[in-house]
C-alpha cells in the first residue's frame, strides 16, 4: 500500500492532464521546459541520478509493485506524487505500467551542439538521420551499457527528450551526455580539431569490423562511431566526411541489419577491443 495526501487525479478533462497529453509534442516539450518520462524503471534512474530535475509523479490507483517501490523511493525525493486512475494514466502515459513523473529539461544532460572540450575522449556513437524514436533510445541503451562516452544525435533525428526515446532507453539517457541538433558537418571539424576519427558503417566498405578492431585505429581518441539512416544508411556525402568506413561481415541472406543491431555488433566489438 502507498499511503498518499494528495487527492485523486481522475478528471481526463483537468488543465494538468491536458499538459500532459501535450508533452508527447516535441514543440510543446521545448516551449514548457519539459519531459515526461515513463516506466518504472526509466522513472527510477530519473530519481537517482537527477533528483533536482523532477517536477511531479505520478502513480496509478492500484499500480503493481515495482511502479509502487518507486513512488516510494519518490516521496523521498518530492511530496509531489500524485495518484492517478488508470483512465487518466492511459491518456498521457499509455506504457508507463503504473508510475510516470515530469522533469525540467534545463536540468537535464545534453546540449544543442557539443564543444571541443565535450567531445575530448571517449568512443562516441553517432546517430545520423536516425528517425525511429525506439531505434534512437535502444542506441542510447547500447551505449550505456558499452560504457560510451555519450551519444550524439544528430539533425534530423529523432528528439531524444520524446517519451518513445526514453522508455525505449530504459533511463540510459539520465546516465551518459546525449547532444542534439548538430550537422555532420559540423561533428566532422570538431573531430579533427579534437584529432579524432571518425569511423561509418557502411555495408558497402571494404574494411570489416574485425579488421578495424585488431588495427590501431580502435584506440582513438575521441573516436566517432557512425549510423546511418534506417533505410538509406550513412550519405555519400557523409561517408565522404569520415575518415574510414566499416562493414559487419554477414553470412546469412539477410540484405541488412536493423540499425540498433548494427550499433550492438559495433559499439561491443569496439568497446571489447579498446578494454584489452
Amino acid at each position: 500500500m502507498l499511503n498518499l495526501r494528495l487527492d485523486t487525479i481522475d478528471n481526463p478533462r483537468s488543465q494538468r492532464v491536458r499538459t500532459l497529453v501535450n508533452l508527447s509534442r516535441r514543440s510543446f516539450r521545448l516551449k514548457h521546459g519539459l519531459l515526461l518520462v515513463e516506466g518504472p524503471q526509466s522513472c527510477a534512474e530519473l530519481l537517482r541520478f537527477y533528483p533536482e530535475a523532477v517536477r511531479d509523479v505520478y502513480v496509478e490507483v492500484g499500480a503493481p509493485s515495482p511502479a509502487i517501490q518507486v513512488a516510494r523511493e519518490a516521496l523521498g525525493v518530492t511530496p509531489w506524487v500524485h495518484p492517478v486512475s488508470r483512465q487518466v494514466m492511459k491518456l498521457f502515459a499509455p506504457s508507463a505500467q503504473g508510475i510516470a513523473a515530469t522533469a525540467q529539461l534545463s536540468l537535464l544532460p545534453g546540449k544543442q551542439l557539443p564543444s571541443l572540450q565535450d567531445l575530448q575522449a571517449g568512443v562516441w556513437a553517432v546517430c545520423a538521420r536516425v528517425q525511429d524514436p525506439g531505434n534512437l533510445g535502444t542506441i542510447i541503451r547500447i551505449a550505456d551499457a558499452c560504457g560510451l562516452a555519450g551519444v550524439l544525435a544528430l539533425e534530423g533525428c529523432a528528439d531524444s527528450s520524446s517519451p518513445k526515446v526514453i522508455r525505449a532507453s530504459a533511463g540510459s539517457l539520465f546516465h551518459l551526455p546525449v547532444y542534439s541538433g548538430a550537422s555532420f558537418g559540423a561533428l566532422a571539424g570538431l573531430s579533427e580539431e579534437s584529432g579524432g576519427y571518425l569511423v561509418g558503417l557502411s555495408g558497402a566498405a571494404e574494411t570489416a569490423l574485425p579488421a578495424f578492431t585488431d588495427s590501431s585505429k580502435v584506440t582513438a581518441s575521441p573516436l566517432f562511431i557512425c549510423l546511418g539512416n534506417e533505410a538509406q544508411g550513412l550519405s555519400s556525402e557523409e561517408i565522404a566526411l569520415c575518415n574510414q568506413t566499416i562493414a559487419i561481415p554477414m553470412w546469412g541472406k539477410a540484405e541488412s541489419l536493423n540499425v540498433a543491431t548494427a550499433a550492438a555488433i559495433a559499439l561491443y566489438a569496439i568497446a571489447s577491443a579498446r578494454t584489452k
